[in-house]
């Protein structure tokens, strides 16, 4: 689908240059770079992956510049149009959020979609030093027109920058704002030890001792749930309490994500000590092992200070 066409003509004397945008390659272009900063703001937030609202989401931003491309919009709507559609992208990929967590989330795709276009215009412009060139005359000044960059190795760059945008958001963000310390917990004389995500995110608190409350992976700590009630934990079979001696450890926790609300089923261990310290908390568990990025717990950050 072409919009308009490449060509380097001379009208009277003068050269004229007339840029070519093929949509089909915009669209595909703007989709590709899209569904990459929204997969890597996904992971630097710890977002729950859903790969189709993803798709969905990156489908409508290379719906979008086309439709830019292809009316004549002035500058300062463009700017609030494209600022609606970026919180129009996150919604879609990422579901009902609250309003902080969406700011947030829109903030950090904008500074993944600005560090990957960048990366990638900065490598380009280096790569061209040692491209084919010759110089032009241009309404009476030379510039310079550089020979086209292989596909291939525009993807390998996009690769790339997309790597060092995941690995370097996730340094940032994991330095300013948690930390991983080592958690103990014990029940009945048994004892697991694992390293936990410890978050300023996880506001959990037990309703009626308003105890914090730290959320671990069921196969992370099924070593110590007893066996009576691995269907409570596992299946959510609420049949077991009353049958089990543990029934009055058991409490039941409102939770919040930003795709949906739920509750878990928490109890409390025997002893829990975080970095070594005795804490008085519940152990919340649950099943969806994608929440703490790549951690099988999460902490509180107020139980650290």
């Amino acid at each position: 689908m072409q919009i308009t066409a490449n060509a380097l003509c001379v009208f009277k004397g003068e050269t004229i240059i007339e840029r070519v945008i093929y949509g089909d390659v915009l669209m595909v272009i703007n989709f590709s770079m899209d569904f990459l900063a929204l997969y890597i703001t996904a992971k630097i937030m710890h977002v729950k992956l859903i790969n189709y609202k993803i798709t969905i989401s990156a489908a409508i931003g290379a719906l979008y510049s086309l439709f830019i491309l292809g009316f004549n919009i002035n500058d300062s709507l463009t700017m609030i149009l494209s600022l609606i559609l970026s919180f129009v992208l996150t919604i879609t990929a990422y579901g009902k959020q609250n309003i902080k967590s969406l700011i947030k989330n829109t903030a950090v795709f904008y500074l993944v979609n600005f560090s990957l276009g960048g990366g990638i215009t900065a490598i380009c412009n280096l790569l061209n030093v040692w491209q084919s060139k010759r110089n032009i005359m241009i309404n009476g000044t030379y510039d310079v027109l550089y020979g086209d960059l292989p596909f291939g190795l525009l993807v390998l760059i996009g690769l790339f920058c997309g790597i060092f945008s995941l690995v370097s958001g996730k340094i940032v963000k994991r330095k300013t704002a948690e930390k991983i310390s080592e958690l103990k917990v014990t029940l009945n004389k048994t004892q697991i030890t694992f390293e936990a995500l410890v978050d300023s995110g996880n506001l959990l608190k037990e309703p009626i001792s308003g105890k914090p409350v730290i959320v671990a992976t069921f196969e992370s700590v099924r070593k110590i749930i007893p066996v009576e009630l691995f269907g409570l934990f596992k299946n959510k079979d609420t049949a077991v309490i009353e049958k089990s001696p543990y029934s009055s450890r058991i409490r039941l926790i409102p939770a919040s994500t930003v795709n949906s609300k739920g509750l878990l089923f928490a109890f409390l261990p025997d002893s829990i000590a975080l970095d070594n310290v005795e804490i008085d908390a519940y152990l919340a568990i649950t099943n969806d092992i994608d929440s703490f990025g790549g951690y099988p717990a999460i902490v509180p950050n107020e139980i650290t200070q």
